[in-house]
């Protein structure tokens, strides 16, 4: 069955200069030809052909980093703060289906053009994580996205950092038998949580057509000790997988690191060896600029998430620095956009923006190394460089984006004007109209072609009705009456360098 998908104008990698009238033969899951759309059109007259005037062709982007979790924790009940005072309200939150998050995330993300999801997971349950991983992979399949699963692990400073007993002793003692259970470890051992990811990697990891990859999260340098680390590094290694950390997100973690090991986390990871192309940071906000060499010299891979950085007060990531360094970069939504809409191309617009920084001196990254991060790089921050995605050229799979070109460039577009700069200065996600993933279209005519968003969207409400009564969620008042003591606790960290 073969497919000509073609446009007004192409962009069919960060490296190449924009195409016009450019088409791409598709056969099954994988892309045949490209060129002329009429040399094409001569050669292959019978075949089907979508696209047209008026449009743009460019491949499907990655979402590097997020969590799946279906709606914005906002809107949940849980408001920003400070990463390390937000995450025990995420306590509170109520559930949602992990089938029906999955499914509704990937609905959104498609819509946005994007056709991979690397899902961090948050566990509703620790304790039935293997059937949530089970619905959340049927559901990203459904919708018709690519994801890389990697379930977390943590064993340490669950609730604070490095001085659990100092944290509790200065609470009331009503309060801190109420805080025990935000710093009792997750109920998942180490041998049980790999045992998981064998069973989740031999039934569902696909390097072939790339539609699941079953990685491996501990979840943090803070949250998880050396052996769990390095016992994740070896399972990577030996199942030729990857590892998803979050990394450096505040300035508390990067205190953490100094106040333990006298060095940086960076160079921690590299004494315990587990550094290397097999792994990627997530956030990376406080790394130190003298470590941003050693990255890319380990060929260690970077996802950055902007919105999420500003949402929870951790900052901005050196995107600069670590693009003179040559570190593999991708962007993330993190499940918590500004405007919790999980809109990919909004995200660009934000990480290009804060990526230019001000004064004479600065470097300026251009709309292209910022697609870059959005295609090809995420692919390699996601699923490795091997992976046959990112690109739209023979041989690699179809996963392709159709947006309204005319919406993009507006009343007028000198024909000297950056199309790269068009697209990540103008394009939302309600510019997309249609999207291929592996040769089939998940997306036309901007409505998804895999599932009925509209009853997705009624399950999840209904749900969360059943769930709305605030005498509930007892937790809420605990995480709140903790907020004030955690910001106590550390400030006295600030001070450390």
């Amino acid at each position: 069955m073969l497919t000509l998908v073609w446009a007004e104008l192409a962009l069919p990698d960060a490296h190449s200069v924009p195409q016009t009238r450019f088409g791409v033969l598709v056969e099954g899951s994988r892309i045949l030809e490209t060129g002329s759309y009429d040399a094409l059109r001569e050669r292959h007259p019978s075949v089907a052909v979508v696209g047209g005037e008026g449009l743009l062709l460019m491949p499907a982007m990655v979402d590097s980093h997020d969590h799946g979790r279906g709606l914005g924790s906002a809107s949940l009940g849980v408001p920003d703060d400070l990463l390390e005072i937000w995450l025990p309200g995420l306590w509170n939150q109520p559930v949602i289906d992990p089938y029906l998050a999955a499914a509704y995330d990937g609905l959104r993300l498609l819509r946005s053009g994007v056709g991979v999801v690397a899902h961090s997971h948050n566990p509703r349950d620790w304790r039935n994580m293997a059937a949530e991983a089970e619905l959340t992979l049927r559901g990203y399949a459904d919708a018709g996205i690519r994801v890389a699963f990697h379930p977390p692990i943590v064993d340490q400073n669950q609730l604070v950092y490095a001085d659990l007993e100092g944290f509790l002793a200065q609470l009331p003692s009503d309060l801190r038998a109420q805080a025990l259970p935000f710093a009792n470890a997750a109920p998942l051992e180490r041998a049980d949580y790999f045992a998981l990811c064998a069973e989740l990697f031999a039934r569902y990891h696909d390097p072939q057509q790339h539609n699941v990859h079953i990685q491996v999260s501990p979840a943090g340098g803070q949250w998880c000790s050396d052996e769990l680390i390095v016992a994740a590094v070896e399972f990577a290694r030996q199942h030729g997988t990857r590892v998803q950390m979050h990394m450096l997100e505040t300035q508390y973690q990067r205190a953490y690191a100094a106040r333990c090991w006298r060095t940086t986390f960076v160079r921690h990871l590299d004494e315990i060896g587990a550094l290397g192309p097999w792994m990627t940071l997530a956030h990376m906000v406080w790394a130190d600029a003298g470590d941003f060499a050693l990255l890319a010299e380990r060929g260690v891979a970077v996802a950055h998430n902007p919105s999420s950085n500003l949402r929870l007060r951790s900052g901005v990531a050196d995107v600069p620095g670590l693009i003179k360094a040559g570190v593999t970069l991708g962007i993330g939504l993190d499940g918590h956009a500004l405007d919790e809409d999980q809109d990919y191309l909004r995200e660009l617009r934000l990480a290009w923006t804060l990526a230019n920084r001000p004064g004479s001196a600065s470097p300026t990254i251009s709309a292209q190394q910022l697609f870059r991060m959005a295609t090809s790089g995420g692919v390699a921050t996601t699923f490795g460089a091997h992976a046959p995605l990112g690109r739209i050229a023979p041989g690699l799979l179809a996963d392709l984006v159709l947006v309204d070109w005319n919406a993009v460039r507006g009343v007028w577009f000198a024909p000297w004007a950056d199309p790269f700069e068009a697209l990540l200065r103008r394009a939302t996600a309600s510019c997309v109209t249609h999207v291929m993933i592996g040769g089939r279209w998940t997306v036309r005519d901007a409505h998804s072609t895999t599932l009925d968003e509209a009853a997705i969207v009624a399950a999840i409400r209904s749900e969360l009705a059943m769930q709305s009564d605030p005498t509930r969620r007892p937790h809420a008042l605990v995480a709140r009456a903790l907020a004030p003591y955690l910001r106590q606790f550390y400030a006295a960290w600030e001070e450390t360098k």
